[in-house]
């Protein structure tokens, strides 16, 4: 399947995992299915500023970023963890949360859209 979109690639998953098509939209599929509710979860802790939970919930996207190639977030979600974990410069955790959150919803719908899920 083409991709029409540069929000996110899938050439890790074909480089590392030598993935065809099935594979790729089970992937895609776990994705949509499941970063959302990480997403949200994230945007409540930031919103109680529960940086313990911003830690974790920023750290359990990393994975899903990083296989999916989503440059733009690479490097803001390790910095939302690091800051979270030591407390750093945590009033402008939800600027940068805001990003993730919005980028992650326009990857979401675009993965519904080219792989055409529900």
């Amino acid at each position: 399947m083409p991709e029409q979109n540069s929000l996110y690639n899938t050439d890790i998953l074909v480089q590392t995992h030598h993935a065809d098509d099935d594979f790729i939209k089970y992937m895609v599929t776990l994705f949509v299915k499941h970063v959302p509710e990480t997403n949200a979860n994230l945007e409540k802790a930031c919103a109680e500023k529960d940086w313990e939970s911003v830690y974790f919930f920023a750290h359990k996207m990393k994975a899903s970023i990083d296989l999916f190639n989503l440059t733009p977030l690479k490097a803001l979600v390790r910095k939302v963890e690091q800051h979270a974990h030591k407390l750093i410069e945590t009033e402008a955790i939800a600027d940068e949360v805001k990003v993730i959150s919005d980028y992650l919803q326009r990857c979401v719908a675009a993965m519904k859209e080219e792989y055409q899920l529900d």
